[in-house]
């Protein structure tokens, strides 16, 4: 089990979280620990073409971030890997000092590494990711990323294209997303 530090949608109630997290925390791939903030202030945007929250790799800049504590299984670990595009670099998974419940605990989190000129930079720095800001949040996609669910739901991934097409069949038969993979999958998963 691997503590994550979570700043913007994949806090509670959020997009993110409704769509990945939550339905990890029912299956018992993860835990909501708390509330937490970083020991070190570091610069949060909201930003680029899909405002999305960016905490950025300058450590030392900003105010301190406000977030969420949730200990994950390693189904769950490499769904949130696929889910901030890890392998790509498009962000980095580190530890960072965050303090939850008065104790300092070490937590990974999602990071995005900046060169000096980069325009993130220059956007507004914000402490806490809220309603406000998400309302502008555009996600790369319709619909939930299956890959991503795979891990979560223990669906094998070569099973994952003829489930896509079960589930656009569903969903033109009036079907939202969430029931169309309940259908497929079972009540069980």
């Amino acid at each position: 089990m691997t503590d994550v530090f979570v700043y913007g949608t994949l806090k509670t109630s959020f997009v993110n979280y409704n769509l990945y997290l939550k339905p990890a925390m029912d299956k018992h791939k993860a835990t909501k620990r708390g509330d937490a903030v970083t020991v070190s202030p570091f610069p949060l945007v909201v930003g680029g073409d899909r405002c999305v929250p960016f905490l950025l790799d300058v450590p030392g800049e900003g105010e301190q971030i406000y977030g969420e504590v949730y200990t994950v299984d390693d189904a769950c670990l490499q769904a949130l890997d696929l889910l901030e595009n890890v392998s790509t670099g498009y962000y980095k998974r580190v530890k960072i000092p965050v303090i939850l419940n008065n104790e300092t605990i070490a937590s990974y989190v999602y990071i995005r590494s900046v060169e000096p000129n980069d325009p993130l930079l220059n956007l507004k720095k914000i402490s806490c990711y809220t309603s406000e800001e998400a309302k502008e949040y555009k996600s790369r996609s319709e619909y939930p990323n299956l890959e991503i669910l795979a891990y979560i739901y223990d669906i094998e991934i070569h099973r994952l294209p003829e489930l896509e097409m079960d589930i656009h069949a569903l969903l033109q038969q009036g079907h939202t997303f969430q029931k169309a993979l309940i259908t497929l999958l079972g009540e069980d998963k």
